[in-house]
């Protein structure tokens, strides 16, 4: 019988708190320009395309994901008259500060959560909206060991809660007889697993949601596992 976690990165497993705004806020600072970071975040609460799930991306991935971010940024750039040659700079130390290690941190337990999964006889898959590098981040924190694959929104083209990468998934692991969505989103996760035929399972959010378990921590997930 194939047993399957699929597991949410950040919120679930890891933390990063504000990195987005806060890495354009730092690299523009060191550039000498006068931000307000509220002009930063506000700006930043659009052009994710996790924050437009409705719309797929399939010729937009990899690299071509950053570029649309970064139009989206030159917006801000302009806005706040930074130099087309530091607009270069900005961009490059923005993915930087982005893809650095050590601007995230692991939830106490986690290691030991998909450990014991393992030992279950699960196999643990990444089922993350982010980036296209986040592989290089869970590597960069010592779990790279506990995954079998990485299925990353910015390299196929499909957001959460988007039946299109749940399906994606479940076809990379095989088609697998039982399967679990464990996240932090209520709607991205748990809709979007249950969507899907998955069993359904929110960590670190106590709010009420259509999940089949809620937990407050990772260390409670293993004992609901069929």
């Amino acid at each position: 019988m194939k047993k399957v976690i699929f597991w949410d990165f950040d919120g679930t497993l890891a933390k990063s708190p504000k990195i987005w705004t806060n890495s354009l806020y730092n690299v523009l600072t060191n550039l000498n320009y006068k931000i307000d970071i509220e002009d930063v975040r506000l700006h930043l609460r659009t052009g994710y395309t996790w924050q437009m799930p409705e719309k797929s991306y399939t010729d937009n991935t990899g690299q071509l994901w950053w570029d649309r971010l970064f139009e989206h940024l030159d917006l801000f750039y302009k806005n706040h008259k930074v130099s087309e040659e530091d607009r270069i700079k900005a961009n490059s130390d923005f993915k930087n500060s982005i893809l650095d290690t050590n601007n995230y941190s692991i939830y106490e337990g986690a290691e030991v959560v998909l450990s014991k999964c393992t030992q279950m006889g699960y196999k643990n898959y990444i089922l993350s909206n982010n980036f296209p590098e986040l592989i290089l981040i869970i590597n960069g924190l010592g779990l790279a060991e506990y995954f079998i694959d990485y299925i990353i929104s910015a390299n196929i083209g499909y957001e959460k809660p988007r039946i299109e990468i749940f399906q994606y998934a479940q076809k990379i692991a095989d088609f697998p007889d039982i399967c679990y969505m464990i996240g932090d989103n209520p709607v991205a996760d748990i809709q979007g697993g249950k969507s899907a035929g998955m069993k359904t399972i929110l960590v670190h959010n106590n709010c009420i949601s259509d999940a089949d378990y809620t937990v407050e921590n990772l260390a409670e997930i293993p004992l609901l596992l069929n």
